[in-house]
């Protein structure tokens, strides 16, 4: 029957708006891997004048799910073995105040990554990158200098308080980090005398008030 002037073709309308949709989605999709590739890149390249404006935004999205452990042009392998200890402490019912020895928090992550042949991001890096990115906010003053420092300081704290809840689910009010830096070994080269690796550096930071649910 033909088609009279005026009416409504919905065969042709459907398929018009569902082609419309799927541009959309496809046209997001590109987006967000351009963004994406984009920001990676201006994190792994050498610092330059785009990079250091655009500081903030670039380790918004990289941390702590797309963290890149190596530069473009000048690979940086890890050179340092960092254990992290915390200790909590509270107020007992009589008004004393009571905490924990040192626990050990690296040890989980270590051996979720040893022998594990697709260990996740989040048992290999995430906490040793927390405090590489906590050192780099605040230097060995514990002084937070902005906002940005703040936020690495909370993220720090927040993972250590995941990390030690794991183990002593306990009540607690404050958590304390100490952390041993100590130097990996080159590998021996056959011919030099070996290196001998500095004495193990440790660093306490302040107590930070904490709660036992993460806050």
């Amino acid at each position: 029957m033909p088609q009279r002037y005026g009416d409504l073709n919905l065969h042709d309308t459907a398929p018009r708006a569902l082609r419309v949709v799927m541009g959309a989605i496809a046209g997001l999709c590109a987006a967000t891997a351009l963004a994406h590739v984009t920001l990676v890149f201006l994190h792994v390249a050498p610092v330059n004048p785009v990079s250091q404006r655009l500081q903030k935004p670039i380790q918004a999205w990289v941390y702590p799910f797309f963290e890149q452990n190596w530069l473009l042009f000048a690979p940086n392998p890890n050179a340092y073995n960092t254990q992290i200890f915390a200790r909590t402490g509270w107020t007992t019912e009589t008004g004393e105040g009571a905490m924990t020895d040192w626990v050990d928090i690296s040890t989980a992550d270590i051996a979720a990554t040893e022998h594990n042949p697709y260990p996740s991001r989040a048992t290999q890096a995430m906490l040793r990158r927390a405090w590489v990115s906590y050192t780099t906010a605040h230097g060995e003053d514990d002084v937070a200098y902005g906002e940005w420092s703040q936020i690495r300081a909370e993220y720090l704290r927040n993972i250590a308080v995941q990390r030690i809840r794991e183990r002593h689910p306990h009540r607690f009010e404050t958590i304390r980090l100490k952390v041993v830096t100590s130097t990996i070994a080159p590998p021996d080269t056959g011919g030099a005398a070996p290196t001998v690796p500095a004495e193990p550096a440790t660093r306490t930071l302040p107590w930070w008030n904490a709660t036992s649910d993460g806050s």
